[in-house]
């Protein structure tokens, strides 16, 4: 994903930002390290005490996403922003990301010379790094949530919703969760947590099975 960035003119008086990186990879650090030499920026070896921390991974685990998260709970300074560098990242892993203090992801790529100081001003001075494609989810994510807190959720006789009937008749015509995302007009993470709430409200123990309670029922 390649991220067009909005780069703000560094003030002349702007104070010197104390910037962190962390990665998984030491090649990595050393390069981002190169790359931020200047005297705007100040080395900050602890992550705690950081303005900005960096965050290199080529690849998000889980694992690098909690490692994140302490991180950004233990840090001593409030309005600590970070900014993730990957390669790609999953659209169920955005939750945890924005809640591990995540103000801005690039790809890695993006951070050269030319770019990294202007990633760094953004995000010390309050602004958001996002792609396109992970504001659209956004957007529709709030899309969603509204839609959900307006529409009063009916449940039918058959014990399903009308959403969760319409999520299960894609499913049973064989499609993935991606087609049936772009379907619906929903984001795949609304799909999941659709399937997983019915079947842990119906004690369902997977699609199969959530299929064959549908039919039972004469859902469709």
């Amino acid at each position: 994903m390649s991220v067009p960035l909005y780069v703000c003119p560094e003030p002349e008086s702007a104070r010197r930002t104390v910037v962190a990186v962390v990665s998984p990879e030491a090649d990595q650090r050393q390069r981002v390290w190169a790359l931020l030499a200047g005297p705007e920026v100040v080395r900050g070896d602890n992550p705690r005490t950081a303005d900005v921390v960096l965050a290199v991974a080529a690849t998000v685990t889980d694992e690098f996403i909690e490692d994140l998260t302490a991180a950004w709970r233990a840090a001593e300074n409030p309005e600590q922003a970070i900014v993730l560098a990957t390669d790609a990242v999953r659209e169920g892993q955005l939750p945890a990301i924005f809640g591990a203090g995540v103000a801005g992801i690039v790809h890695i790529r993006d951070l050269n010379a030319r770019t990294v100081h202007g990633i760094v001003h953004a995000v010390a001075t309050g602004q958001a790094l996002l792609p396109s494609r992970i504001t659209r989810w956004l957007i529709e994510e709030q899309r969603m949530l509204q839609r959900n807190m307006m529409a009063p959720v009916e449940v039918q006789p058959n014990g399903l919703t009308s959403r969760e009937v319409d999520v299960l008749r894609l499913v049973a015509e064989g499609m993935d969760t991606s087609y049936i995302a772009t379907k619906m007009n929903y984001s795949e993470r609304t799909i999941k947590k659709v399937l997983a709430d019915l079947m842990r409200r119906l004690d369902l123990r997977n699609r199969a099975h959530a299929v064959s309670y549908a039919l039972r029922r004469g859902a469709f």
